[in-house]
């Protein structure tokens, strides 16, 4: 696993042309810990989240891990770089249809050329009691199951980092709470993790909580409960709608 502890955007600001799509002054995110990005449908969640691992450059600002400016790196040496720290799981899981769970998170290793790949897959699937899904593909599965199939790729990769993207849209309870023990087994591994999200239930019960109002990213907000969080994003509102 990379040594890498902290992650942060500084003055970032996101266009679509020339429209201003949300800016963030700061935002952090430490290992261990888990952050809730929140806003309404079309704020600039997503395209935050892109940001952070390199996906997509910001139209001003910088993207640090600890010291390195992923914003001043080349294609190809980025590139590189994001392999090695950041685990992303996509709003459906992002697994690959035609393979089995195990060679999912194998294929992940292998491109990182991770020794012992099997043998490491297969034991990180065990670690969240996943063994009986081993052989499934991503069509035998329920949502939550590949949610958490995709968590434990991230987890056999080692990447000090993840981020997930709706991780638990339009699926039932029983899912739902799957994805709640990956996010968890995410912290409990040390992987900094951010996580886009409507639901404000989940996002009460993570670490912190940057909510998008305005086109603009407050962030850390101390997460008690959903209500609390629509409480505070409405107050916040209404003070820079003042302005």
């Amino acid at each position: 696993m990379s040594d890498a502890n902290r992650l942060r955007l500084a003055d970032v600001e996101i266009r679509y042309g020339r429209r201003p799509v949300v800016a963030a002054p700061a935002l952090e995110i430490a290992r261990s810990s888990t952050t809730a990005l929140v806003g309404a449908s079309g704020s600039g969640k997503s395209s935050l989240l892109r940001c952070l691992t390199g996906l997509q450059r910001p139209y001003s600002g910088q993207v640090f891990v600890d010291d390195l400016d992923l914003t001043s790196l080349s294609p190809s040496r980025l590139a590189r770089r994001r392999r090695e720290l950041f685990g992303i799981v996509l709003q459906d899981g992002g697994l690959v249809p035609s393979l089995s769970a195990l060679d999912n998170v194998q294929i992940a290793l292998d491109l990182r050329r991770i020794p012992k790949s099997r043998s490491t897959a297969r034991s990180t699937l065990a670690d969240l009691g996943l063994t009986r899904l081993a052989d499934r593909r991503p069509d035998e599965l329920s949502g939550g199951e590949r949610q958490r199939v995709a968590f434990a790729r991230v987890l056999a990769q080692r990447a000090p980092f993840a981020t997930l993207d709706e991780p638990t849209s339009s699926l039932d309870a029983e899912s739902r709470a799957d994805v709640v023990d990956g996010i968890r087994a995410l912290a409990a591994a040390g992987c900094g993790t951010v996580l886009v999200t409507h639901d404000l239930e989940l996002a009460a019960s993570v670490d912190a909580v940057a909510a998008i109002t305005e086109g603009q990213v407050v962030t850390h907000l101390t997460p008690t409960t959903a209500s609390d969080i629509r409480r505070r994003m409405r107050a916040v509102h209404d003070t820079q709608s003042e302005r």
